[in-house]
C-alpha cells in the first residue's frame, strides 16, 4: 500500500507536539539525523532522489543508516513516494559496500542537511514534527489514505503547505545560499 504524505511549515514545535498529544498521538521517539542527497554523475531528475539518512540520536525502532532511492509523485499537495530501493544498515561500512555494489562510482554527494524530530503515532497515521536546517519547523503527516491525512493535518497550525519534497526544497535553498 502506498502511503500519502503532506508536509508544511509550522511556527512552534512545542505547540505542535502538544496538539499531537491532545488528539491522542502516542510519542514514539526523538531523533536527530543528517540527510545526504546524492546525484549520479549524469544527473536525471526523472530517476528520483537517492538519500542516505544517518541518525546521530535515535531512540526509535530503526537502524541508524537508511539508504533510499525514491521518486515523489504529487497530487494536490499530497505526496506519494514510489520506493525504488530502501535498505537499512548498522554501520557506515555496510552502507559504502552496498553503494559500491549497487551503484559503482556513479554517485557523488550533492548536498546535505540536518533535522531534529519527534515522531508520534495516531491510529494508522504517523506525525513527524521536525526542525530542518535552513527550513525551520515543519510537520509531516503520513497516512494510508488522503482523507485521514487531510483530517489530521487540519488540527495543526500550518502557515505554508509544501508542494515539493524536502530534498527538492533543500536543493533550492542550497543553491541560493552558495
Amino acid at each position: 500500500m502506498k502511503i500519502s504524505e503532506a508536509r508544511g511549515k509550522i511556527n512552534n514545535i512545542k505547540e505542535a507536539r502538544n496538539v499531537a498529544e491532545k488528539i491522542g498521538g502516542i510519542f514514539k521517539g526523538y531523533y536527530r539525523a543528517t540527510d545526504i542527497i546524492f546525484k549520479a554523475k549524469e544527473s536525471d531528475p526523472e530517476k528520483g532522489v537517492i538519500d542516505l539518512r544517518i541518525f546521530k540520536i535515535n531512540n526509535r525502532q530503526t537502524k541508524n543508516y537508511i539508504f533510499t532511492h525514491k521518486i515523489a509523485e504529487w497530487s494536490d499537495k499530497i505526496k506519494t513516494d514510489k520506493i525504488l530501493l530502501k535498505e537499512r544498515f548498522d554501520t557506515m561500512e555496510e552502507v559504502l559496500d552496498f553503494m559500491i555494489d549497487h551503484y559503482g562510482d556513479v554517485l557523488k554527494e550533492d548536498y546535505k542537511y540536518s533535522r531534529e524530530g519527534w515522531e508520534y503515532n495516531l491510529e494508522k497515521c504517523d506525525i513527524f514534527i521536525e526542525c530542518i536546517e535552513k527550513l525551520g519547523p515543519t510537520i509531516e503527516v503520513e497516512a494510508d489514505n488522503k482523507s485521514d491525512l487531510e483530517n489530521l493535518f487540519k488540527f495543526f497550525e500550518v502557515s505554508e503547505r509544501f508542494s515539493e519534497s524536502t530534498p527538492e526544497i533543500m536543493r533550492k535553498l542550497q543553491k541560493h545560499s552558495n
